[in-house]
C-alpha cells in the first residue's frame, strides 16, 4: 500500500511539475500514429517509437474452488490464492526501423521496412525485423508486400489507438476484444486463441483508393505441413473514410490451429495432430467505426469469434464462440494535454461438445476499464499515466499482464504506470 501512494504521488508531482515548468507544446496530429516522421537519409528513413514505463499489478478476487465453473475455463483453485503485488519496469513494443522506396518508373515503386523491438528495459536480444518486415510492389494497382506482417484484422481494428500505446500494454483493449480467450485448461492460455497476430511468411494486397475505399486481404500459408493439416490463415478488410468519419471491416480464418483443443481439459480435447481426420476452423468477423470533430474522437469495435473442430469423438470439444466490443473517447484538451478513457467487454459465450455432451460457459465473461493522460513536452516526447482493472468471472482468466502468464480462475487484475515516451 506505501509503494501505491508512492507511484500516485509521483504521478501527480511529474504532471504537476510538467503544466507549471514546462512550455506547452501541442502534442503532434499525427501522434496517435504509429511512428513518427522519422529521420531520412537518401531514401532511407530512420524511424522509432520509445515508451518505458514503471507499473504496479495487484490481483484480486480469485475464485474458491466449488465455486460455479464451465466445461472448458480453469478448475478454480482450492483456496482462491491470488498473485502477490509486484512493481516492474516496462518497455512493450518499444522499437527501431528503417524504411524506404525506390521509383521504378511508369507509376511503379518498391517500397520496404525493416523494424525490430528494442527492449530498453532489459536489454534482451530480439531477431532483426521480428516485426513488421516486408519488400512490395507499390503501383495504380495498389501494394502487395511480402514478409512478416500484422494481419489485416489487426490492422483495421482498434482505430483509436490508446494514447499510441495500443497492443503490448496493459491497457490495450486487444488483451480481451481479440488477443484472449477466457478459458484455458493449464492457466496460461495458448496464442493459438489470438486474433491479434503479426504473421511470418505472408503476402498482403492493399488496393488502391476507390473514392475513399479500400480493399485488403492477406495469407499465410503453412510451410511446415504434417499429415493431413493445413494451419494456414486468411485475413480480409475495408475500410472507407471520409471526413472525419472511419468504417472499418475484417474477417479472419485459422484453419488447423486447433485453439479450442489447447486451451481445453484434456478429457474433452480433440488430437491436435489432425488424427482421425480431425480439423478445426476459427474465424471472426470485426466491424470498427471511429469519428472525429474538433478535439474528440470517439470509436466503437465489435467482434464475434468462434473456435469450431470437426470429425471429433463423442463428448469432444465442438465449438466455441462470444461477442466482444470496445467503446472509447479520446480528447485534446488545448495545449500539451490529452486524455482517453475505454471499456471492453466480453461475454461468457455459449459452446457445444461433439454428440450434445452437456457445455456450460458459466464464469467465462470478462471485462475491463482503463484510462490514461499524456502531457507533450515537445512534438516528439511526453509523460503518460495509464491505469487498468480487469475483471475476470469465476471462471475465465483473460490476462493483461506482461510479466504473469499463468492466472488463477476469476483473479482480477488492478495495474497502473507512469512512463515516459519519445518518437524519433
Amino acid at each position: 500500500m506505501f509503494q501505491k501512494k508512492i507511484i500516485v504521488a509521483a504521478v501527480v508531482g511529474a504532471l504537476g511539475a510538467a503544466a507549471t515548468g514546462a512550455a506547452f507544446a501541442q502534442a503532434p496530429r499525427g501522434s496517435e500514429n504509429k511512428e513518427s516522421a522519422g529521420s531520412t537519409v537518401g531514401n532511407v528513413e530512420i524511424y522509432g517509437f520509445l515508451y518505458p514505463q514503471f507499473a504496479v499489478m495487484s490481483t484480486s478476487g480469485a475464485t474458491v474452488g466449488g465455486a460455479s465453473s464451465s466445461t472448458l475455463g480453469s478448475t478454480p483453485s482450492a483456496t482462491g490464492a491470488t498473485l502477490k503485488s509486484r512493481n516492474a519496469v516496462e518497455a512493450n513494443n518499444s522499437r527501431i526501423g528503417f524504411r524506404g522506396t525506390e521509383d521504378l518508373g511508369n507509376g511503379l515503386s518498391a517500397v520496404w521496412q525493416v523494424e525490430n523491438t528494442v527492449n530498453i528495459d532489459d536489454g534482451a536480444s530480439s531477431p532483426l525485423a521480428s516485426r513488421d518486415s516486408f519488400v512490395g510492389l507499390k503501383g495504380s494497382f495498389g501494394t502487395v508486400r511480402l514478409g512478416n506482417m500484422e494481419t489485416v484484422y489487426k490492422t483495421l481494428g482498434d482505430p483509436l489507438k490508446f494514447l499510441n500505446v495500443s497492443s503490448g500494454n496493459f491497457v490495450s483493449a486487444s488483451n480481451i476484444l481479440s488477443s484472449r480467450q477466457s478459458f484455458n485448461a493449464a492457466g496460461t492460455a495458448s496464442s493459438a486463441g489470438s486474433f491479434h497476430l503479426r504473421r511470418v511468411n505472408s503476402v498482403l494486397y492493399t488496393s488502391p483508393n476507390f473514392g475513399g475505399v479500400q480493399l485488403h486481404a492477406m495469407y499465410s500459408p503453412d510451410e511446415a505441413r504434417v499429415g493431413n493439416l493445413n494451419a494456414d490463415l486468411q485475413s480480409y478488410g475495408a475500410t472507407y473514410k471520409i471526413g472525419g468519419l472511419d468504417l472499418r471491416f475484417a474477417y479472419e480464418i485459422h484453419n488447423d490451429l486447433f485453439a479450442g483443443s489447447l486451451n481445453t481439459p484434456a478429457a474433452i480435447a480433440n488430437p491436435t495432430t489432425g488424427a482421425g481426420n480431425v480439423h478445426s476452423k476459427d474465424t471472426s468477423p470485426r466491424a470498427s467505426a471511429m469519428y472525429s470533430w474538433g478535439d474528440t474522437s470517439v470509436a466503437v469495435d465489435i467482434a464475434t469469434i468462434k473456435f469450431s473442430e470437426s470429425n471429433g469423438a463423442a463428448g469432444k470439444f465442438q465449438d466455441y464462440k462470444n461477442t466482444r466490443y470496445n467503446l472509447a473517447w479520446q480528447q485534446n484538451w488545448g495545449g500539451p494535454w490529452r486524455t482517453i478513457v475505454q471499456y471492453t467487454s466480453a461475454s461468457a459465450g455459449t459452446c457445444t461438445l461433439v454428440g450434445g455432451t452437456a457445455c456450460t460457459t458459466t464464469g467465462l465473461q470478462g471485462n475491463m476499464f482503463s484510462m490514461g493522460g499524456e502531457y507533450w513536452f515537445s512534438k516528439r516526447t511526453a509523460l503518460f499515466a495509464l491505469y487498468a482493472k480487469l475483471n475476470n468471472g469465476s471462471a475465465a482468466t483473460y490476462n493483461n499482464s506482461a510479466s504473469v502468464k499463468t492466472l488463477s480462475a476469476g483473479d482480477d487484475i488492478t495495474q497502473y504506470a507512469l512512463g515516459i515516451r519519445t518518437n524519433f
